[in-house]
């Protein structure tokens, strides 16, 4: 009778276990996806707020242009990564991380053409960085969801780093 009763009861909690983790696509995620979700928002952060400086402080008409455009684009990706991990219940972060955070302070105490060319240097590291991580997801992520919202802002990310290689040239 115990074994009985103690079968139901593992049964019954089984079933409410499975139905809050992954009913509908909702639930939670595996940890790299959790990670990988973490990191594209500290990077569209980043982007944002570096590009909402570029915007206002670059001196050359194309940075303040380019500048622009990674906070019209980040800030899209930003809503749509925002919705996915709500969907997945993951926490993203509100604030910078720390290291980004250095590297916004220390671009922000630049002026003139030393702005310019550190902030499409960083543009270039950073989107280097990002595509490394999206392909990452791509290939060792475990939620379709997840992976599939990395592969679809690959070519984006492509083209903005192929305009911040052309900039930073030009500059140097």
């Amino acid at each position: 009778m115990k074994k009985r009763v103690l079968f139901c009861l593992m049964a019954a909690l089984g079933s409410a276990v499975i139905s809050c983790t992954d009913h509908e696509g909702v639930g939670m995620v595996a940890e790299a996806d959790r990670q990988f979700m973490i990191k594209a928002a500290d990077g569209n952060m980043f982007e944002i707020k570096a590009g909402e400086m570029a915007s206002m402080k670059a001196v050359v008409d194309s940075v303040r242009e380019y500048g622009h455009h990674m906070v019209m684009d980040h800030g899209k990706a930003s809503d749509e990564l925002k919705a996915l991990a709500a969907k997945k219940m993951v926490d993203l972060p509100m604030m910078l991380s720390e290291a980004k955070q250095k590297k916004l302070d220390s671009l922000a105490s630049l002026n003139g053409m030393a702005f310019d060319s550190t902030y499409m240097m960083m543009m270039v590291v950073s989107h280097v960085e990002t595509i490394d991580l999206f392909k990452t997801e791509i290939i060792l992520g475990q939620d379709e969801e997840t992976k599939s919202f990395a592969s679809g802002k690959l070519p984006t990310l492509h083209h903005h780093l192929e305009k911040a290689e052309k900039l930073k040239d030009w500059l140097w």
